[in-house]
């Protein structure tokens, strides 16, 4: 989508503005919460502001339409459930009259209540949709060539905390290089909070570094196209040395498909053809030598892991008990650590506690009932078919589109096992990835 007057100072205003977003998003958007999401939410405002000035819904195609009506939606839905209820409303409401119960017996009067159990917690999901929102928004103004610089504003970025992901691990256990020192104390994690986080942005990005690599080849400049296949061999060594099995998985099926898809096609066999054609893949071969000699280690102790000892099953368990009992409505968006505890048997409880369901829709089924499942069902359901309409059209193998499905699969995926899209950094990138996604087609290509 393009606006009248993109190419002059509003434009350019609106690119900076979404570079300080992206910015402040990948620098310190890689925790759950905390000073780092205050800045990312500082960033936002003029992103705001001006995405809500640029935006036009006539030139929009319907992909982006459907995707500004569901951000809409989920806006007013963390809204709604900020704001008070009259008791008598309040008492009809899946699980809250424990609530009551528990208020009377403390001695505390009660007026009215707000649907969420958690209003912190909902005010900061709230604001994470706004960041969101906003950047997508934005993003979806710019010029083709804009949205191009911030991807390569990103995958540089990318890369600088990759670098720092070798420095961690070479480092070993609690390394000061490690912002977060209460999580994963070993293999690299950049500046996240979390090395699943941190593998699924390496994942999401690799892509777009073979394709520009591709790019660059097209245009018979090998230092560049060079350049851009060591961005995407470093990612994909990144996401190795996190020894997240899952973000190692998405960044190999991700690489696969990078070459499969994107790799030159020319009919030649030999000769500066046949070079083309095998560089993508000679740039994921340099990768995968990599993890044999610094990763394998870590990710083989990893594999050898009972995968059924894993937390995530409890959390999946009880956390479809605490579903069940807050739906059709839900519990409030962010509510999640305060609402599963009192369904998690004292036997089974260990010595951490869960922030996260670490499914995304057994989550968002807890917080916000139907409607938020309904509303995140049709965001995948989108992707899937802008991605079968690009098959079907012979637009899947463009220089951007075939990448934009790679890295938008990546997180959802993801998401099933664990919660990446919660964190900036990757919704962010997340948003950027869509706005090429979504394009229209002429504009996408």
């Amino acid at each position: 989508m393009r606006l009248k007057g993109a190419e002059g100072t509003p434009g350019m205003a609106a690119e900076i503005a979404a570079a300080l977003l992206l910015t402040a998003a990948l620098l310190a958007g890689g925790g759950s919460r905390g000073v780092g999401d205050a800045v990312v939410h500082l960033a936002a405002l003029p992103a705001l502001l001006l995405a809500v000035m640029r935006w036009q819904w006539a030139p929009a195609s319907r992909a982006q339409r459907v995707l500004a009506v569901l951000c809409a939606s989920a806006i007013a839905l963390a809204v709604l459930q900020l704001l008070p209820l009259p008791p008598a409303i309040y008492a009809m409401l899946p699980g809250r009259s424990d609530v009551l119960a528990e208020l009377a017996q403390a001695g505390q009067p009660h007026g009215w209540l707000p649907l969420t159990l958690d209003r912190w917690g909902t005010v900061r999901a709230l604001l994470a949709l706004m960041v969101f929102t906003s950047f997508w928004a934005l993003a979806c103004t710019l010029t083709h060539d804009a949205r191009l610089r911030l991807l390569k504003l990103a995958l540089i970025l990318a890369t600088l905390t990759a670098l720092l992901g070798y420095a961690q691990s070479a480092a070993g256990i609690h390394s000061l290089l490690r912002p977060y020192d209460y999580h994963h104390p070993i293999g690299a994690i950049g500046l996240f909070a979390n090395r699943n986080h941190f593998a699924c942005l390496m994942a999401m990005l690799l892509p777009f570094a073979v394709a520009l690599g591709v790019q660059a080849q097209a245009r018979r400049s090998a230092p560049v196209a060079l350049a851009w296949y060591a961005v995407a061999a470093m990612l994909f060594l990144a996401a190795a040395l996190s020894f997240s099995r899952t973000g190692l998985v998405l960044a190999c099926a991700t690489a696969l498909a990078s070459v499969l898809l994107l790799s030159p096609r020319t009919g030649a066999a030999s000769g500066q053809g046949g070079i083309r054609r095998w560089a993508p893949l000679a740039a994921i071969g340099v990768a995968i030598a990599g993890i044999a000699v610094y990763a394998w280690d870590g990710i083989s102790q990893r594999l050898q892991q009972d995968p059924m000892e894993d937390l995530r099953w409890q959390y999946l368990r009880y956390g479809w008990d605490a579903a069940q009992a807050y739906l059709p409505w839900g519990s409030g968006w962010g509510s999640f650590k305060s609402v599963y505890a009192p369904f998690e048997p004292v036997g089974a409880m260990r010595e951490v506690f869960a922030l996260h369901a670490h499914n995304d829709l057994l989550e968002t089924a807890i917080e916000s009932g139907v409607p938020g499942l309904v509303l995140q069902l049709t965001l995948f359901v989108t992707v899937v078919c802008v991605t079968r309409k690009s098959l079907i059209d012979r637009t899947f193998h463009g220089p951007i589109l075939g990448p934009a499905a790679l890295g938008a699969y990546d997180p959802m995926v993801h998401s099933l096992v664990d919660y990446p899209l919660r964190t900036h950094s990757v919704a962010v990138v997340f948003a950027l990835v869509l706005s090429f996604l979504l394009a229209s087609a002429s504009d996408a290509q």
